[in-house]
């Protein structure tokens, strides 16, 4: 038995070594392919576009296909492009934070975003027009090397670490860059590399092309960034937008919260296309700790101690309004800034005037007299009160009576139907609802309605102010009172011919009298719960007013 067994071992161990063998090229293969697997998941990277302002000017290209509108915080991928066509924000963040702001009349398109966990990740974006600013993270926040690159007509620009940089067809401008800067391969020129350091500028105008294939040093064309430069306004916006430390976004296209609205400055208030329905809009949100001041539409707005603020600002006539929120550093250097594009919706309440002679709202009079004297009250807040179009003259901001005379020989009253229509204006122009009375005047026709009597003949400004007054209930300008009946009395000048109270003349007033007296009563009518003005109007024998003056009397049973 034993000689049998032992001759079978090393076959047993050979078939073992073989098996171990193969599994072991088995592992070796499926790590390749998933290696391969992994690299194909990594080159699908989102690049964040974020549309700060002016979202209606930004449009995209996917994958080459038709233009259209963006929406903030929209993913894209290699063959997307993003163009800016008028006044807007627009920045695009990739996966390793790199960002790049673009100008006006930008149109660039995103060749490559690989972020490769086991290798050499690149960036690569085509500016085809217009310029950018870019700015991209320091060497500490990225483990394995990255490959960004910028290609124009003119030239493809390596971008290293810790960059911030305007790159144009003609011009790249260098203001911060890691070891010696930017290395900038110019097209058509066999060989032809030039470095591009913190603090300088390359020219690449077409007749720096020119010169340079003709074999003039491109060196002759890098000159130090003067001061004349560092006050172009992109260039001096997105450095101070884009020089913090960059939020990268993640290898599934998510991205980091807090780069949606900026680094220095977020706006949770209003929010953009916003349509309000109040009189002010409330303008909130939250600044970094670098920001000293924040302005709203040029007005200082006080920060909290948690670095929040909350405005509310009035809104103007327009039908569509543009906010504009910066943030400002303790030299006023501008760090961030956001517009809001809001609809005016506001549609301000003004209330009604109240006729009170010689009809009600709505009544029709039917007359032979050739003169009437319309009056009412006027709401609180009334600037202005307006007759079939023509301001009342005679009225003041603050009086809650107005009178308006119709009369034959003044033209605004005819023979037939008269339509008396009233609206009050407040102070910035908003109009009330109208209200209307109609006057059928005929000279052969009775009279009927109420509250009318003979009225004045002429609406001039007062000849002898002051002289009318009161002196029963209470003297002065007002009264409170719990009874039902209360009578009116006071003093009037000798010139008198008549006295009128809320358009009524005063039958028992005899004209030279210088006293004269009304009685208020609810059962009459001429009072009524709560606050009473009565407009009372003297005048002399040419219908002349002499005096005008409002009493009110507070009936609280």
């Amino acid at each position: 038995m034993i000689g049998t067994t032992e001759p079978r071992r090393p076959r047993a161990l050979m078939r073992l070594m073989i098996i171990v063998l193969a599994l072991m090229i088995a592992w070796y293969l499926v790590t390749k392919v998933l290696s391969l697997f992994d690299y194909s998941i990594g080159r699908k990277t989102a690049t964040m576009l974020t549309v700060r302002s002016g979202d209606q000017n930004v449009q995209v290209s996917l994958q080459g296909g038709e233009w259209q509108h963006a929406d903030t915080s929209l993913r894209l991928y290699s063959g997307d492009a993003v163009a800016v066509r008028g006044s807007a924000d627009a920045i695009l963040t990739f996966f390793d934070g790199t960002r790049v702001r673009l100008d006006q009349n930008t149109d660039a398109k995103i060749e490559r975003s690989d972020n490769i966990e086991r290798g050499t990740s690149s960036l690569e974006l085509s500016l085809r027009s217009g310029r950018i600013w870019i700015a991209t993270p320091s060497i500490l926040t990225n483990s394995g090397v990255i490959v960004r690159t910028v290609i124009t007509e003119s030239a493809s620009t390596e971008i290293p670490a810790s960059t911030q940089a305007m790159i144009s067809e003609s011009t790249i401008t260098v203001l911060k860059a890691a070891g010696e800067g930017l290395d900038v391969s110019i097209e058509g020129a066999d060989n032809e590399h030039v470095i591009v350091g913190e603090g300088q500028y390359l020219r690449l105008s077409k007749e720096a092309m020119q010169a340079i294939s003709a074999g003039t040093d491109p060196y002759d064309f890098r000159d130090p960034v003067t001061q004349q430069m560092l006050k172009e306004l992109f260039l001096t916006e997105s450095y101070a937008l884009l020089s913090q430390a960059p939020a990268p976004v993640s290898g599934s296209g998510t991205a980091v919260a807090g780069e949606i609205e900026g680094v220095d400055l977020t706006v949770t208030a209003p929010e953009n296309h916003a349509r309000i329905v109040t009189k002010t809009v409330t303008v909130k949100g939250k600044v970094s700790n670098r920001v000293a001041l924040v302005l709203v539409d040029g007005q200082s707005v006080p920060l909290g101690k948690d670095l929040s603020f909350s405005v509310d600002m009035s809104l103007g006539k327009e039908e569509t309004m543009n906010l504009r929120v910066e943030a400002q550093d303790m030299q006023g250097i501008t760090l961030d800034s956001i517009e809001r594009t809001i609809t005016n919706d506001y549609k301000p309440l003004v209330e009604a005037v109240r006729f009170k002679s010689p009809v009600a709202s709505g009544g029709t009079l039917n007359t032979s007299l050739k003169e009437i004297e319309i009056t009412g009250e006027a709401p609180a807040g009334a600037a202005a009160i307006m007759m079939n179009d023509y301001k009342l003259q005679l009225f003041k901001p603050g009086s809650r009576t107005w009178s308006y005379l119709a009369s034959t020989a003044l033209g605004n009253m005819v023979a037939g139907k008269n339509v008396y229509t009233v609206y009050v204006l407040d102070a910035d122009g908003n109009r009330s609802q109208p209200r209307s009375i109609t006057i059928n005047f005929s000279l052969s026709g009775p009279l009927t309605g109420t509250g009318t009597t003979e009225p004045p003949l002429k609406q001039n400004a007062p000849l002898m102010p002051g002289t009318l007054s009161v002196q029963t209930p209470a003297a002065g300008n007002e009264a409170t009172t719990d009874q039902k009946e209360v009578i009116l009395a006071g003093s009037t000048a000798a010139e008198t011919y008549s006295v009128s109270i809320n358009g009524y003349t005063l039958s028992l007033y005899l004209p030279g009298k210088t006293t004269w007296n009304y009685i208020a009563s609810t059962d009459l009518t001429t009072m009524k719960r709560g606050r009473n003005v009565y407009r009372i109007v003297s005048r002399n024998k040419d219908g002349e007013i002499l005096d005008v003056l409002e009493y009110t009397i507070n009936f609280r049973p």
